[in-house]
C-alpha cells in the first residue's frame, strides 16, 4: 500500500531528533545499510527492511533517485512474510505425534514434547512455504519533520518505528489532535493554555 494507491490509509509522526548538515548523503548511507534483502541465513518468519518506493519488489541498491523528491524523502518498508495455515500445522503435528507414540510405544506425549513437535514442524512447513511481499510506504517531509506511514496495523507501525530509530538514530513521536494543536500554536501562551488542558469525561 503506497502514496500511488487510488486511496491510502496513513499513520502520522514527528522526528524527534535533530538531522545533520550533510542530510541526504547521510540518509541514503544509513538506508542502504538497512535496505531490504532476501539473502537472511536460516528460516525466517518475517523479513523486512527499506527499499526502493519505485520497484519494491525487486529491489536495486537505493541510490538518491530512488529517495530524494524536493525537501520531502520516500521510500518503502518492505515486509516479507511466510505463514503456515492452522489446520496445516495442526495436521502435521499428529502425524509427527502418532509416530513417535508408536516409535516409543507410549500412549501419551508430555506437553513439552508437544510443544517442542509443534515449533519443530512449523520451522519445516515455514522454510518449504513462499514468502508474500508486502510493501509500506513512508513520507518523510523534511523542512517540517513530519512523518506519514501508509499503515495503520499496529505490528507494522511498531516495526515500522523499531526499523526507522535503528536506521536514524532518532525516533517517531505520533502526531495525534493534542500535539497537532500544539505545534499550530502561533504563540507561548496558546502553547501553555494547550498543555495545561485536563481530560473530561462528557455523558
Amino acid at each position: 500500500m503506497g502514496f500511488l494507491s487510488a486511496s491510502v490509509g496513513f499513520s502520522r509522526y514527528k522526528v524527534s531528533g535533530k538531522t545533520p548538515e550533510n542530510f541526504w548523503s547521510w540518509a541514503l548511507e544509513r538506508l542502504q545499510a538497512e535496505a531490504f534483502t532476501d539473502k537472511v541465513a536460516g528460516v525466517t518468519e518475517w523479513t523486512f527492511g527499506w527499499a526502493s518506493p519505485l520497484n519494491p519488489l525487486e529491489p536495486p541498491a537505493l541510490t538518491m533517485n530512488d529517495i530524494a523528491f524536493g525537501e520531502y524523502l520516500l521510500v518503502t518498508l518492505r515486509v516479507d512474510q511466510r505463514k503456515v495455515a492452522p489446520n496445516l500445522l495442526k495436521r502435521y503435528c499428529l502425524i509427527e505425534e502418532k509416530r513417535i507414540l508408536a516409535e516409543r510405544d507410549i500412549e501419551r506425549l508430555p506437553a513439552k514434547m508437544k510443544r517442542e513437535i509443534r515449533e519443530h514442524t512449523r520451522m519445516q512447513l515455514l522454510a518449504k512455504t513462499i514468502p508474500v511481499p508486502n510493501t509500506y510506504d513512508l513520507f518523510w517531509n523534511i523542512s517540517t519533520g513530519q512523518v506519514l506511514f501508509c499503515s495503520q496495523q499496529q505490528k507494522i507501525q511498531a516495526l515500522a518505528e523499531d526499523l526507522f530509530k535503528k536506521t536514524f538514530d532518532t525516533g517517531l513521536e505520533p502526531l495525534i489532535p493534542y500535539t497537532l494543536a500544539i505545534d499550530l500554536a502561533s504563540s507561548d501562551e496558546q502553547k501553555k493554555r494547550i498543555k495545561e488542558l485536563k481530560a473530561d469525561v462528557l455523558i
